[in-house]
């Protein structure tokens, strides 16, 4: 069976948009987890073992820990939901087009 250069070409099309979720993914994760950590007020304490976050923390708290207060937003929460968004619909189109490429069809 010969694959139609048309669908192999929107497999490595979707295939590379997933890749690059993929990678923005890993290579901001601190920030995601910054994020993710700040959707409530919270306290962020730097120490040798690394970065510890105090949820529901208040300014005097914080102070009493040596770390730094960070007021939280609540829309925080939307980034990674949008980045598990697009990653799963970029993944299933090129799951999709992958299959369709290698030959195996769904049971009718």
């Amino acid at each position: 069976m010969a694959v139609s250069q048309a669908t192999l070409g929107k497999a490595l099309f979707w295939g590379a948009i997933t890749a690059g979720l993929y990678w923005f993914l890993f290579q901001y994760s601190g920030s995601f987890e910054s994020l993710a950590h700040t959707t409530q007020d919270a306290c962020r304490v730097l120490d040798d073992a690394g970065t510890r976050y105090y949820n529901k923390a208040t300014p005097e708290l914080c102070a009493a820990e040596n770390g730094s207060f960070i007021e939280g937003n609540w829309w925080y929460v939307f980034a990674p939901i949008a980045l598990a968004f697009a990653l799963s619909y970029t993944h299933g189109i090129f799951t999709g087009l992958f299959w369709d490429v290698v030959g195996l069809k769904a049971k009718k």
